[in-house]
């Protein structure tokens, strides 16, 4: 840009100094005066446009006009000088009409495809013409999004038990089971059919130096960890949107690519990794400090880590409790390998520990309410629990957990492609550490079994990515997760409608109709483990687009 530029500058710069020594050239006739008169006005307009533009300042070009000038006056007098000392020279004055309108035609046209291409280049490289343009720092900045349409219906067993299985979050929210009224209750055999859409817009940030953000919103009319769903039918209401991710970031990368790290500070998308949402719900949001250090083994390959080990860590708080210092965390950590062989194999396996402290609840005495703290925010159902409320009044309970839950989890998957289809295998397993038996009997006075194991297995089988018009990919699982194996308030919120205590499987297939654009068909059945009959089959069709 700045070598076009000067060259625009040195051809305006030649024609004003041809254009000063015009008079002298053109005294015999009125049509050279004409032709010289528009070459004169081409350049003067010429400046002025490079003035506008900013590639130069009008100073600039008022002081290049009178360089012209003066130089145009010197070589007069040089010409002058020079005549009267060679006085017996023989000169041409007179340039025909037809070759000062080449010149002309020449100097016009090639300044003309200067300035063009110059302009055309600032154009390109400022935004000019766009709509609402923004400054040059914009550049860094990555709006990302999807928006999901669902049908979804829920198909209770005809042999389900009734008037049982009791909504604990629904109670601690109303203060009892006589304020909740029939919400006490979940529904165990009315079947559901209902239409639920999804909005998610986020925003990511370039600051420099490794550092960047991630922001983003997410719809849901529930208060929910675990679900980004809007029901549609309020009476043409609109949508509720709550802050979904909001973090910096810190990705330095080593030279050659050999170390990676991944530092996140706020609230952002789940670090760990794993097969499927045995453990944590897709739509999970981690809030807290999280590190990531890979390492690659061999360094083939500069652009990913085809032999490598992963370790990641974090701190994650989950109620703040402003009267107690045992405010309710999470800490994982999680350390795993992934070995790349060739172009179309790819195995990974993890294994990672993960510790919630001070979720246990407490029971308070008679009449008190001092470890009402101790409940927990949200529940979906499975876990064992029991009323912290000591009173007695019988309709004030509050309920909390029973025991302690510190899981250790394990993963493994192989992705093998041929071609363009790919066939992905992968397993899971997880084992709550923290139950004890006689513990929970100490708590609640009740002796309970302990049921605290859970996994899960997936095979995919299609194309890895449904960026294309008709790509596909065919999906199953079966999973097996007992009633405090995990967090029954953080695992899959559509198999067995959330919670635990669950088996069953999952079949579902993927469509892609357009760039961004696809549909998916999945259907997911599950039974209890121990507890009363329950039989869940749910439906969903979802028609998705992202960008």
């Amino acid at each position: 840009m700045k070598v076009l530029a000067a060259k625009s500058l040195c051809r305006a710069a030649v024609a004003l100094t041809v254009l000063m020594h015009a008079p002298a050239w053109s005294q015999t006739a009125d049509a050279e005066k004409r032709s010289l008169e528009e070459v004169r006005n081409t350049v003067i307009n010429l400046l002025q446009a490079l003035v506008q533009k900013g590639v130069m300042t009008r100073e600039q070009a008022e002081a290049m006009v009178a360089d012209a000038q003066a130089k145009a006056t010197a070589d007069a007098n040089a010409r002058a000088a020079k005549d009267a000392a060679e006085s017996d020279a023989v000169r041409v004055t007179y340039v025909p009409e037809s070759v000062r309108k080449q010149i002309a035609a020449e100097v016009r046209a090639d300044m003309k495809a200067e300035v063009t291409q110059e302009v055309m280049a600032q154009a390109k490289s400022d935004g000019w013409g766009v709509p609402g343009a923004l400054p040059g720092w914009i550049k860094g900045v990555q709006l990302y999004g999807d928006v999901r349409a669902r049908s979804q219906g829920d198909e209770y067993a005809e042999d389900n038990a009734t008037n049982v299985y009791r909504d604990f979050q629904a109670i601690n929210d109303a203060g009892g089971i006589g304020p909740a009224g029939l919400d006490a209750l979940l529904n165990t055999t009315e079947d559901r059919n209902r239409l639920v859409g999804r909005l998610r817009l986020g925003l990511r940030a370039d600051l420099g130096n490794a550092f960047s953000l991630d922001m983003r919103i997410a719809s849901g009319n529930m208060r929910s960890p675990v679900s980004t769903n809007q029901t549609l039918g309020n009476y043409g209401n609109r949508w509720e949107v709550a802050v979904d991710r909001a973090a910096v970031l810190w990705n330095p990368i080593s030279s050659g690519h050999r170390h990676e790290f991944d530092l996140r500070l706020g609230r952002f998308n789940n670090p760990f990794v794993g097969v499927n949402e045995l453990l944590w719900d897709g739509d999970l949001t981690f809030e807290g400090i999280s590190a990531t250090y890979a390492m690659d083994l061999f360094g083939n390959d500069p652009d990913r880590m085809e032999r490598g080990l992963f370790l990641t860590a974090g701190a994650f708080p989950l109620q703040e409790v402003a009267l107690s210092s045992d405010d309710k965390w999470l800490f994982g950590g999680q350390l795993g390998a992934e070995f790349a062989f060739g172009q179309q194999t790819r195995l990974r396996f993890a294994s990672g520990y993960f510790a919630y402290e001070n979720i246990t609840g407490v029971r308070n005495v008679p009449e008190g309410t001092l470890f009402d703290f101790t409940a927990p925010e949200f529940l979906q159902k499975g876990n064992t629990v029991f009323d912290i409320r000591n009173d007695t009044d019988n309709s004030t309970e509050l309920f909390a957990l029973a025991g302690k839950y510190e899981i250790a989890n394990a993963s493994l998957l192989l992705d093998v492609g041929f071609g363009s289809t790919h066939v992905t295998i992968g397993g899971e397993y997880v084992k709550n550490l923290g139950w004890e038996t006689e513990d929970v009997f100490n708590r609640t006075g009740a002796l309970i079994d302990e049921r605290t194991e859970g996994y899960e297995f997936a095979v995919s089988v299609g194309q890895p990515s449904l960026s294309a018009l008709w790509s596909w990919r065919a999906f199953m699982s079966y999973r097996y997760v007992e009633r405090d194996a995990v967090l029954d308030a953080f695992t899959d919120s559509d198999f067995h409608l959330g919670g635990t205590d669950a088996k069953g499987y999952q079949l579902g297939f993927d469509l892609g109709l357009s760039r961004g654009a696809w549909l998916r068909l999945r259907y997911l059945t599950a039974n209890e483990i121990d507890g009363p009959p329950l039989g869940i089959d749910v439906w969903q069709i979802d028609l998705n687009g992202v960008f």
